[in-house]
């Protein structure tokens, strides 16, 4: 593998290992090793390494100064933030900020909606199984987040055995899936749940989110253009 390719292959490594962080916060609340260990990486210090500037560098030093600070009672705040917002018990003007695709777009705003039905679809034809065990439907963002993770180490795979053009499909796929799947809806999830969220925590994970996924598309671009 040539050092070009080397390089590649970190980038998509540092994607899938983002998106996974990324799924993992949205998806159930977090236990105390969750917390022990997202405080050890420093997110104040990735924040200024990022120019302190943008959603990504804001979400990041929000996470960090709260982690900082977190004492015995972290946890059950966490916890209780989480299931008032993400397990939709508060809400907004009666309206829930529960992280799934279906809640947000069409006319319905139940669960199981089209959007639903086109991610499972895809993830079957791409794939993808939810984790056993886990009674959530495939539109809930950290499923979602969890696809873009799997086509980043599936791209990285298809290069370390010298199949571009498999890689170049994984990151269109990627690009694509991110324009259709998440931005549709992410940005009205970002805003209603922003409303309901006690922490600092949560509130900087919603900006981390979108501001990760904004820099991603410049990233597939110069991926893709790298690989041109």
């Amino acid at each position: 593998m040539s050092a070009s390719e080397i390089s590649l292959a970190e980038v998509l490594k540092g994607r899938s290992d983002s998106y996974r962080m990324l799924s993992r916060l949205f998806l159930k609340p977090l236990t105390e090793e969750d917390i022990e260990t997202l405080a050890a990486q420093n997110m104040t210090v990735t924040a200024e390494a990022l120019g302190g500037e943008g959603l990504l560098a804001e979400g990041f030093n929000d996470m960090g100064r709260f982690l900082a600070k977190r004492n015995t009672g972290t946890r059950q705040k966490l916890a209780t933030d989480y299931t008032m917002c993400f397990d939709g018990v508060s809400t907004v003007g009666e309206l829930v900020a529960v992280p799934y695709a279906s809640v947000f777009i069409g006319e319905l705003a139940e669960l199981y909606q089209k959007p639903r039905a086109e991610v499972f679809k895809l993830f079957r034809e791409e794939g993808m199984s939810l984790k056993s065990g886990v009674n959530l439907p495939e539109d809930h963002i950290s499923f979602e987040l969890e696809f873009l993770a799997i086509l980043s180490d599936r791209a990285a795979t298809a290069l370390a055995d010298g199949d571009k053009a498999a890689a170049v499909r994984d990151l269109e796929l990627s690009r694509d899936f991110i324009n259709e799947h998440i931005l549709t809806w992410y940005g009205l999830l970002a805003e209603r749940a922003a409303q309901l969220l006690q922490t600092r925590f949560y509130r900087g994970l919603l900006k981390a989110t979108q501001g990760y996924l904004d820099l991603d598309q410049e990233t597939i671009a110069d991926l893709l253009a790298e690989l041109a």
